[in-house]
């Protein structure tokens, strides 16, 4: 019998806002694919995801915890510990 899927849910703002996430683990390989095919942010992930450029810098923020803590989107991965999060897109990190 294969594994039933759960719906991992989490919230993404960026400029003002909120956008509501309903996704399945490892349906993306990141946080950042995830936020590339949703939102389409021009200069957002320009290595692809390898690390080294720093432009998918996100805030994540956990159900439990006013503070926010800075990461990489490209290292953030698409699994249970990221439902009930806020992930806060920082809209002036990404204009040249």
């Amino acid at each position: 019998m294969p594994a039933e899927k759960s719906t991992i849910c989490f919230s993404l703002v960026y400029k003002g806002q909120d956008y509501r996430v309903h996704t399945y683990r490892n349906q993306y390989y990141s946080v950042m694919t995830l936020i590339a095919d949703h939102l389409a942010i021009d200069g957002f992930g320009i290595c692809c995801g390898m690390g080294s450029c720093g432009t998918c810098r996100v805030n994540i923020r956990e159900h439990h915890s006013p503070a926010a803590r800075s990461v990489l989107a490209c290292d953030l991965r698409v699994d249970d510990s990221l439902s009930h999060c806020t992930i806060e897109i920082p809209a002036n990190l990404y204009t040249y």
